[in-house]
């Protein structure tokens, strides 16, 4: 189910005209997986937190 709200989510922002979207997410969340299959690279990381990017174009 997470992954098909934010395939949603990252469409709707496409269509929209963003360029790129951006999350924080806590290093031992589970959800980094798939964050990863869906097309985001960690730029930052914090004590315990990565930053990921995703370019929507």
């Amino acid at each position: 189910m997470g992954t098909a709200l934010m395939k949603a989510m990252l469409d709707e922002l496409k269509e929209k005209g963003y360029r790129q979207a951006s999350l924080a997410v806590q290093k031992a969340n589970g959800a980094l997986n798939m964050y990863k299959k869906l097309g985001f690279e960690i730029v930052d990381e914090k004590d315990e937190e990565y930053i990921m990017l995703r370019h929507l174009c």
